[in-house]
């Protein structure tokens, strides 16, 4: 095996698979707390989703207690994303739990663009993904330090 065999080898195995295994744990744990938000608040008989304004209107029209699960699937997907990118990139450091935390950043805005949520919602709530994955990369260290490993 040559040493770029090798070297792609080590960047897929400590950092493409845990960044992907990160986002990939945080959009399941956030779309099984919007899915359970769709039971409180369900998209209205005949919404087009291909209708950008008919969308932005409907989540405009949404008291603010909608956002409380979207708010809270944020959170534990963020944490659960810094723990796996810690525990899969074996790494001491907050560098590819902080990837994660900005790319989740990054793709929340342009959700909120897609579906014209609020803006002033959008904003505020962007430090969630930096917090929470920072979170999770902490909790991990820190199991990890009182096992020993």
């Amino acid at each position: 095996m040559n040493s770029s065999s090798k070297n792609m080898k080590h960047f897929i195995q400590r950092t493409a698979r845990p960044v992907g295994a990160g986002i990939l744990s945080a959009f399941v744990i956030m779309m099984a707390f919007e899915f359970a938000n769709s039971f409180f608040f369900p998209l209205p008989e005949g919404l087009q989703l291909s209708d950008k304004d008919a969308v932005a209107r409907f989540t405009q029209s949404l008291p603010w207690t909608a956002y409380i699960l979207v708010v809270l699937g944020w959170t534990f997907g963020s944490f659960k994303a810094g723990c796996v990118t810690t525990y899969l990139a074996h790494e001491q450091t907050y560098r590819l739990s902080r990837v994660v935390g900005g790319m989740l950043a990054g793709l929340s805005l342009l959700n909120a663009y897609m579906i014209g949520q609020s803006w002033l919602f959008t904003i505020t709530t962007l430090p969630i993904f930096i917090g929470g994955t920072y979170l999770g990369h902490r909790y991990l260290r820190s199991v990890h330090c009182a096992r020993g490993m």
